[in-house]
Formats: structure tokens, C-alpha cells, sequence
């Protein structure tokens, strides 16, 4: 078999994994047929994907009830609020596109700060 077509599929799943849900729902259902180191790489990109997702909703909760109680602040707190919301969701979207790239190269890598949390939550999901 030759090992060219292998790392191109690889790499294929593990980038296509980081796709929305939608997409992270077909590298799960790609993956299911796969053996092997093949089958560990989209696992891993498969997981610290679902990690991000985990991570963006509890953030979307946290400040939806920060929203409620920052909103009482005149002026201040809508300001404060959104200064928190973009600090998190740029820093979401940093690692997701850290994510893409460590998956586009072949490497199972995770993200920065929140890689071994999700290792931890995770574990050997989807192998």
C-alpha cells in the first residue's frame, strides 16, 4: 500500500475533523472503517476538535450568565463583556487554526493551554 495516499488521507480526516460539527461528525464517520497509526491520528485530531467545541459552549454559557449580571454596570459592563468575549473566542479561534495546522502536517499535536485538558477528558475516544 502505498503510504503517500495513506498520509494524504490522513491528513484529509485530521483537517476535515476541524470542519464545524458537521464535519467533525464526517471525520467520526470516516474514521470508524480505519486500523492502525491511521486510525490513532484522526482519533486524536477527532477529540482535541471536540475538546474546542466543548470548550466554546461552556464559554457561550459562562457568558450568557455574565452578560445577566454585567449588564447592570451602565456603559462599563456591555464594554467589559465584550472584551472578555473576544479575548476567548479569538483565543478559540487561534487554537483551532493550530489545530488545522499541526493535522494539515501530519502531527498529532495538541493544542496550546487546553490540549491536556482535553487529552484528560478525552482519552483514547474514538480509537
Amino acid at each position: 500500500m502505498d503510504t503517500g495516499a495513506n498520509q494524504t488521507l490522513d491528513k484529509t480526516v485530521g483537517i476535515v475533523a476541524y470542519m464545524t460539527l458537521i464535519g467533525w461528525i464526517i471525520a467520526l464517520v470516516m474514521n470508524g472503517d480505519k486500523k492502525g497509526e491511521e486510525k490513532s491520528f484522526n482519533a486524536f485530531h477527532i477529540r482535541q476538535m471536540l475538546g474546542l467545541i466543548i470548550f466554546s459552549f461552556g464559554g457561550s454559557i459562562v457568558f450568557m450568565i455574565l452578560g445577566f449580571i454585567l449588564i447592570w454596570i451602565p456603559g462599563l459592563g456591555a464594554l467589559l463583556l465584550l472584551l472578555l468575549q473576544l479575548g476567548l473566542f479569538g483565543g478559540l479561534l487561534a487554537l483551532w487554526i493550530m489545530g488545522v495546522i499541526a493535522a494539515s502536517n501530519g502531527e498529532k499535536k495538541p493544542v496550546p493551554v487546553i490540549g491536556g485538558v482535553i487529552h484528560k477528558m478525552l482519552g483514547t475516544a474514538f480509537e
